[in-house]
């Protein structure tokens, strides 16, 4: 009976551990939608998980799949916003102007309303910053607000590819740990 108990003690121990380090999971990913490095958080958090197992638990090789996912998340990330708004009629202004942009306006967002301030942050900075660009290039405002337009979808776009990646990492590390 008390081996029972005690087996029975262990197995809902497992599962919690389990479900608590799932949650942590997805609240890391989450952290990329308002610019934090959540999918490396991510990655640290399976990492460690499986250093408990002695490696058993996820692999070295899902564990470098989910390296992968997180450096193609970071290229894209920081090409996609760039390409995107280029490919839509930027000139060389608009696109530095959005790259700048958004990274100045998540720096000014977390500073004045943190968390939530750095996701709206950037996407603001994205838009005013390629505005700005293409309105120094060609003193018309028209275009250079949707130049503008552009690169905020951009850069929705490129965060929203970053998010997916980190979350199809830590769903196949969260898969290959499934206690049982």
């Amino acid at each position: 009976m008390f081996e029972t108990l005690a087996h029975s003690a262990t197995s809902v121990g497992v599962w919690t551990i389990y479900g608590l380090w799932v949650l942590a999971l997805v609240a890391s990913c989450l952290g990329i939608l308002i610019s934090l490095p959540g999918g490396w958080v991510a990655l640290g958090l399976a990492v460690l998980y499986d250093a408990c197992t002695g490696f058993d638990a996820i692999g070295w090789t899902w564990l470098g799949v989910f390296a992968g996912l997180m450096v193609v998340g970071e290229t894209v990330e920081s090409l996609l916003g760039m390409v995107y708004v280029a490919r839509k009629g930027a000139t060389r202004w608009g696109v530095i102007g959005g790259f700048v942009g958004g990274i100045a306006g998540a720096i000014g967002g977390s500073a004045l309303v943190p968390v939530v301030g750095t996701l709206l942050g950037s996407v603001v900075g994205a838009f005013a910053g390629a505005v700005l660009g293409e309105y120094l290039r060609d003193q018309q405002l028209e275009p250079s607000l949707r130049i503008g337009m552009h690169a905020t979808v951009g850069k929705l776009l490129a965060t929203s590819v970053k998010f997916a990646l980190a979350l199809t990492g830590s769903v196949l590390a969260a898969r290959a740990a499934f206690p049982g």
